[in-house]
């Protein structure tokens, strides 16, 4: 007789293998998860005391977004709130709007919003986020754990401004961040990043500059601002191609790796949030530096 393991089944049904594990299920595996599941509900309802829901349910809301693989290292406590706000739990509604949404103020007014436009929004996001519609279930069952939860919502509510003044295209009493962030050929979060984190990005990239070798600088300014190409380079310092190749790269990457460092300390972000903002302006970082390069 297969002992009973509700976290399991509970777990399959939300990623539609079935509701019911049999005997032909390898047991080493079945007792693997069910360790592992009772591991994350324990980690998380620890965290999140005050906030009750279903072990089961919890399992079954996992299911749908963590691999087998993944629960040891699952954002269990992120996870747990994402499933009780779904699931409309009252004191985790309270939680959320005491712990969460005072960012989401925060990262608006960063956007040059007024007071009554963030109101706005924010109550269009609670809309968004935790009752859904008839077209669409509540948002925040679509959070699957891959980052942090705080950063998660901030960037949704960014998505749901831009939406916003997009739509009634009214001017608003916003400063240059915002209008840039406003334009038809920006990325919403690349507008977010923009808006919200500007000034800090700025003064990174500058203090990564800075922190280079006298020789690093001069490589990227002979190949940006002069238009040096490889073969010039290695002529100029008599070296190979390829060797002037690997300097003008490592010189690059040592920058991106400073700027990324200091641009994480002085936002205070996460580093997934702080590795999404660099993949979106790593193409335009070359702008950036020509101007500053050229002025150095």
């Amino acid at each position: 007789m297969i002992p009973a393991r509700p976290l399991s089944s509970a777990y399959a049904r939300g990623a539609g293998t079935g509701a019911h594990l049999d005997a032909a299920t390898n047991l080493e595996r079945l007792e693997r998860l069910e360790r592992d599941l009772d591991g994350v509900v324990a980690r998380a309802s620890a965290a999140w005391p005050e906030v009750r829901i279903d072990a089961v349910v919890f399992a079954e809301f996992l299911g749908g977004r963590v691999s087998p693989e993944d629960l040891p290292q699952a954002r269990a406590e992120d996870l747990w709130i994402a499933c009780a706000t779904a699931h409309a739990n009252p004191k985790a509604l309270t939680v959320v709007e005491a712990r969460y949404l005072p960012d989401v103020h925060a990262a608006l007014g960063k956007m040059g919003l007024g007071q009554d436009r963030i109101a706005e929004v924010k109550q269009g996001l609670r809309r968004l986020l935790f009752v859904g519609d008839e077209q669409s279930p509540p948002r925040i069952s679509e959070y699957r754990g891959a980052g942090d939860l705080r950063a998660w919502m901030r960037v949704t509510a960014m998505r749901a401004a831009l939406k916003l003044i997009r739509k009634d295209g009214r001017e608003t009493s916003s400063d240059d961040a915002l209008l840039e962030a406003r334009a038809p050929e920006d990325d919403p979060e690349l507008a977010y990043m923009k808006a919200a984190y500007r000034a800090a990005f700025k003064t990174a990239f500058q203090e990564a500059l800075e922190s280079l070798e006298g020789r690093e600088r001069t490589l990227l300014k002979q190949q940006i601002v002069d238009g040096l190409g490889i073969d010039e380079l290695g002529a100029l310092y008599d070296v190979h191609r390829a060797t002037a190749a690997r300097w003008v790269a490592a010189a690059r990457e040592k920058l991106l790796q400073r700027t990324r460092r200091m641009f994480m300390l002085r936002a205070r972000i996460s580093s997934d949030e702080c590795e999404s903002i660099m993949r979106m302006v790593r193409s335009q970082l070359d702008v950036s530096l020509h101007r500053r390069l050229a002025a150095d």
